[in-house]
Parts: structure tokens; sequence; C-alpha cells
């Protein structure tokens, strides 16, 4: 008998256990339909979009809808998880931020996914993929952590103040911007390496950023108000926003931004103001989620497992 083969062999075995278990889903996919792929139980918190499809996240599930109109996908999460976040990488892969202090990635369009520890040091909030398709979370205790190897093991950078940071935006491979409680703003133009500290203002609470440029962006709060810099963050203004209630997210179709928030609202920035978008024949609590999904619509996404693909011309 060749003892030297068969431990060989075993090594291998044990190898691709190994390889096989890292990669593992930790999600079961069910076929659905337009009305089945989501029901009033979900409260959808965010949407991402790549080439071919949107997922929309939330309590344990995540939502898939392709976009050539082919059957959307319902995705369960294995154990106990509530996504609050959903970003595209470069690679066209996605990552999730879970409240529970996990980050949730798939690489097939969102038909499974496996998760990775975020620090426990403390709670996430916010996440974005950044240049290399690197992880990058902020949270509780002003903290800003980052992920070269898709959550596998982090870098946390960290002042340990009592203040939450919520919003995070790379917008090219070097420049990034983050927004926190007590209107908290920080700046990074190396990647971030090192951040530059301001303020938006004492007593604003953003909710969600979006930055168009390096220069141009803007800030959404529970307030209702809507903040506006033309300058990367050295100065902001407030615009108006018609309907006074809270923005919980923001998107670019096509050099249009746009904010959808509390009542099911969507508005449109132009001329320096924003307006209403009246949506035939829907209706949401709220909506927090909004993804650019081409042809010169988005998806937008919230309360009572309400979505809708919009178009811009509205």
């Amino acid at each position: 008998m060749n003892f030297k083969y068969f431990k060989v062999a075993s090594l291998l075995l044990a190898l691709s256990a190994m390889l096989s278990a890292c990669g593992k889903s930790e999600s079961t996919a069910t076929q659905a339909s337009v009305e089945t792929v989501a029901t009033r139980v979900d409260q959808f918190q965010g949407v991402a979009a790549n080439q071919k499809v949107a997922v929309l996240v939330g309590k344990g599930t995540v939502a898939v809808i392709p976009h050539d109109g082919s059957k959307p996908t319902r995705v369960q999460l294995k154990g106990i998880a509530s996504l609050i976040d959903v970003a595209t990488c470069a690679d066209g892969s996605f990552v999730a931020l879970d409240f529970y202090k996990k980050v949730w990635t798939s690489s097939d369009d969102g038909q499974s996914w496996s998760s990775k520890a975020t620090p426990e040091a403390f709670r996430p909030l916010g996440l974005a993929c950044g240049s290399n398709n690197s992880y990058w979370i902020v949270g509780s205790n002003s903290s800003i952590a980052n992920s070269a190897n898709r959550g596998a093991s982090w870098s946390v950078n960290s002042t340990g103040e009592d203040a939450m940071f919520n919003t995070v935006q790379f917008i090219d491979g070097q420049t990034a911007f983050v927004t926190g409680e007590y209107g908290a703003f920080k700046k990074s133009t190396d990647g971030g390496k090192t951040w530059a500290t301001s303020s938006i203002g004492p007593e604003f609470y953003p909710y969600a950023a979006l930055f168009t440029s390096a220069r141009e962006g803007f800030v959404t709060s529970l307030t209702g108000i809507i903040m506006h810099t033309k300058d990367g963050g050295a100065s902001w203004s407030a615009t108006k926003n018609p309907t006074g209630l809270s923005q919980f997210g923001l998107i670019n179709v096509d050099g249009r931004i746009y904010s959808v928030g509390l009542g099911g609202t969507v508005l449109s920035f132009n001329g320096g103001q924003w307006s209403p978008v009246k949506i035939e024949n829907f209706g949401a609590p709220y909506l927090k989620g909004v993804a650019n999904v081409g042809k010169g619509s988005f998806l937008v996404a919230g309360g009572n497992g309400a979505w809708k693909v919009v178009s811009a011309k509205n």
C-alpha cells in the first residue's frame, strides 16, 4: 500500500474542504415574480446595482431584480441578519453591511451570499466599496475601517469619540468623504490613509451623502434639510426641501440629482432647488434605497416591500 499517496490525497481533500468552506454560500435563492419578490413585511434599507441586476437589502432578505426583465430572485440569508446598506464594487460584485457586525459579499449577481465579521470595537452604520474592491465601513466611536481582502481582516481608524459616522463615499481611488453626527465631515485625498476634519454645522445630523465630484456634494438629514457644497466641503449652504420631510437616499442619474425619503417622497434637484417627482400608482411609508439602473432610470425601495423603477424623465 502506498501510504505516501494516501497522505498526499488526504491533505488535498482537507485543503479542498477548507477552500469550499471559505467560499460557502450562507443563503438560499428562490426564483420569484415581480409580484412575489418582495412582501409587505420587507423593510428595504438599501439598493445597489451593477450592469446586470439591482439588489434590494433588508432584514435577512435580498431581492434581486434583473435589468433585462427576466425573473427576479428572492434570497434568504441564513442566521440572524439585518442588512442596512449595500454597495457595488468595481468588479461588479456586491457588498452589504449587516447591523450585527458583518459584511455580506456576492460575486454572482446577488444569487448567493457569504459573510465575514466586521471589527468588534464599533457598530457599523455606513459602507462603501473603494479602489481595488476594498471595503470601507464607518460607525460608532467616530470609527473608519477598511479591508483589502473582502472582510477577512480589517484596519481600524478610530478617535473613540462618542459620535457616529454614517456615510462614506469614494469618488475615485484617492478622494473620499465621510459624514457623521454633529455635522462631522472628513475628507481624504490619499485613498483613506489620512483624513482632514471640518464641519457641515454643529446642529446638523446627516443621513445620506452624495458627491458628484471632488468639489460638489449633497448631504441629507433627518430634519429634512439638504445641504449643498460646491467647494469640496469648505463651505455649505442649505437648499429648500419643499416637503420638509426627512430624506434618506441620493442618486445621480445622467447629471440630475434625486433624493428619496419619508412618505415615499422623491425629489429632483434642478436650477438650484428641489421639486417633488410624481410617481403614478406607487406609495411607500418611506424610501431609503435608490440606485441608477441605466437607460435614464433609477430604482427606489423602502418600507412595506415597496419598490419601483422610475424614469428620470418624470
